[in-house]
């Protein structure tokens, strides 16, 4: 008899079993060690995921605001800077007293342009009633006391010798109404710079249309007309206190 025959003989018969049946199972002590492992493996994989997942998105955020150009902090510290140099102009315009701010919007004609009387002379005071403006260059003198002559501010300059003499004269009704032309003319000044950064505003969010959300720039445009609003009912306050202050 063969031994294949022999082996099924065997197996009907009880005497041997399956390979299957058999194999030594898995004792308790294995099965308890296996299951963490499985477990542990599954939590670093979310883990390394997530941590991806995070990467990702802080470089698209990265990436986005390098290509953005509009900046509402930059935005606002351009208003307030404004309204500052505004306050600290207005705050040196006095009644019947010497002051340089007096002289800011004289601007010198030399040949076929025109320069801020600043960029050409330093002015000082030498008491409340007097100014001193001395020129850079002895060659503009007289075009620098012909501009402040001619400059509406009902101030008669003297030359004397190297230097200009500025007299202010005492507060009179023609003086304040002058000076009341002088702090709305400041005015105006700070109301076109703040419609031009709004101006810069807009042209930036026209730029950021095509990296950002519709709805991010409906909210952006909102903010900018609101602020700017705001610092243009600023400007008309401080104008209206000032020249109430000069004409009392």
């Amino acid at each position: 008899m063969s031994l294949r025959l022999l082996r099924s003989v065997a197996m009907l018969q009880g005497v041997l079993k399956p390979a299957a049946v058999i194999a030594p199972r898995m004792t308790p002590a294995k099965a308890v060690w296996q299951r963490p492992v499985l477990t542990t493996a599954a939590r670093f994989y979310a883990k390394n995921n997530k941590k991806k997942h995070q990467f990702v998105e802080s470089q698209t955020k990265k990436e986005q605001s390098q290509v953005l150009q509009f900046d509402e902090e930059n935005f606002q510290a351009r208003f307030d800077q404004s309204i500052n140099q505004l306050k600290e102009h207005l705050a040196n315009i006095r009644i019947g007293r010497a002051t340089p701010s007096l002289l800011d919007n004289v601007r010198v004609r030399i040949e076929n342009s025109h320069y801020p009387i600043k960029d050409l002379a330093q002015i000082t005071v030498r008491d409340p009633q007097t100014l001193i403006v001395t020129v850079h260059d002895g060659e503009y003198i007289s075009a620098v006391d012909k501009s402040i002559r001619e400059a509406g501010l009902n101030l008669n300059p003297i030359l004397d010798n190297k230097i200009i003499k500025v007299p202010i004269p005492k507060a009179t009704k023609e003086t304040r109404d002058k000076l009341a032309k002088l702090v709305s003319s400041t005015g105006e000044q700070t109301k076109h710079k703040i419609r031009s950064i709004r101006q810069d505003g807009m042209k930036q969010l026209k730029h950021d249309m095509r990296h950002t959300s519709a709805d991010d720039i409906k909210k952006l445009d909102k903010l900018v007309q609101n602020t700017t609003d705001k610092y243009n009912k600023m400007v008309e306050e401080l104008l209206k206190t000032k020249i109430k202050e000069i004409q009392s």
